[in-house]
């Protein structure tokens, strides 16, 4: 057997161009292609060849996003990765949930479903970057009040589809008020998972809502958020990922990505404030940031309620099998295309 590509990371480095990583079983050359969307991968040709290394910075490659193949030389197929995380000045959590292996050796879609914190601070810049992207939807899961207050500054020309999700999630900020004011013992540790289970039943409607529009033909390119990009909309990826196939260490994984960026810069701001009121920054990250084990006990417990995940969207979420059929055929690259 020849040379086979098990896997592709791609972030920023420090310079601007982009780091580029792989996992081989066999060994031999491979040649990197690059484009601005999955589909124009290639088409000018091989941009870099490699042997010996796993490796490899792409300078040059001037603004905007892009998907970079990694495929032997001679033939072989190609796996295609971008950065998880869009690098913007006015959001911090928004990303990319394609790439994801899930059963079978496939492969979630790149480009096709992002997720993210509210947009209502996108610069010029991120508005360019965003352009790129061919968004048709953005599935909004903010309460009235907080678009009010924030409203969002994505294009017209993507549609919004305001599907409200309310309960503690959406009313953090008393809680984090428990933190400033010194009160941190108020709060349960399991709070979160509260919050999530609460939200799985009040507002399954919802959440089938956004799996449902997905499926439609014209439901993706989509952006899913909320204000922070963690919470509900962690519980809408967390669904989705789940029925796409993937595994709840990959789900679990994507959930915590939250942590890095959006609770821990959230922190970085409040460390000053903190520290005067002599708080534990990891009691603080166990009530309000991602801790795994709140997205595990809820998917656990709705499983042990409904039996699996897709009976609960097919039950209370109002999702039909066939959404369910049409979001894996649309969304998941076959292994041998992944």
């Amino acid at each position: 057997m020849g040379t086979v590509v098990l896997a592709v990371d791609v972030v920023r480095d420090g310079t601007g161009g982009l780091g580029v990583s792989w996992e081989l079983s066999g060994a031999g050359p491979v040649e990197l292609s690059v484009g601005p969307t999955p589909e124009s991968v290639g088409r000018g040709g091989p941009v870099a060849r490699v042997d010996g290394a796993t490796r490899t910075s792409l300078a040059g490659l001037g603004p905007g996003r892009h998907y970079v193949s990694v495929a032997p030389v001679g033939g072989g197929g190609a796996l295609l990765a971008a950065e998880r995380v869009m690098p913007l000045e006015g959001a911090s959590n928004f990303r990319d949930l394609g790439g994801y292996r899930v059963r079978g050796g496939g492969r979630t879609r790149w480009g096709m479903v992002f997720r993210a914190d509210a947009p209502d601070r996108l610069t010029a810049a991120d508005l360019a970057a965003i352009g790129q992207l061919g968004l048709r939807v953005a599935y909004d899961l903010r309460t009235d009040d907080e678009r009010s207050t924030a409203p969002s500054a994505l294009p017209a020309a993507v549609r919004s589809e305001l599907l409200a999700i309310g309960g503690d999630a959406a009313r953090t900020s008393p809680l984090g008020e428990l933190f400033r004011s010194g009160r941190a013992g108020a709060v349960p540790d399991d709070f979160l998972q509260r919050v999530y289970l609460d939200m799985a039943e009040q507002d399954a409607p919802a959440l089938g809502r956004v799996l449902t529009g997905l499926a439609a033909p014209d439901g993706v390119p989509a952006v899913i958020h909320c204000t922070a990009g963690k919470d509900r909309t962690g519980l809408a990826a967390a669904l989705l990922l789940s029925v796409l196939g993937a595994d709840d260490a990959t789900v679990l994984d994507d959930y915590a990505l939250s942590r890095i960026y959006f609770s821990e810069r959230r922190m970085a701001r409040l460390l000053p404030r903190l520290a005067e009121l002599g708080l534990d920054q990891e009691r603080y990250h166990a009530v309000f940031g991602a801790p795994r084990h709140a997205m595990a006990t809820t998917l656990d417990t709705l499983r042990e309620r409904y039996g699996s995940l897709e009976a609960y969207l097919t039950g209370p979420g109002g999702v039909t099998p066939g959404t369910l059929a049409a979001l894996r055929a649309r969304l998941v690259a076959p292994a041998a295309d992944a």
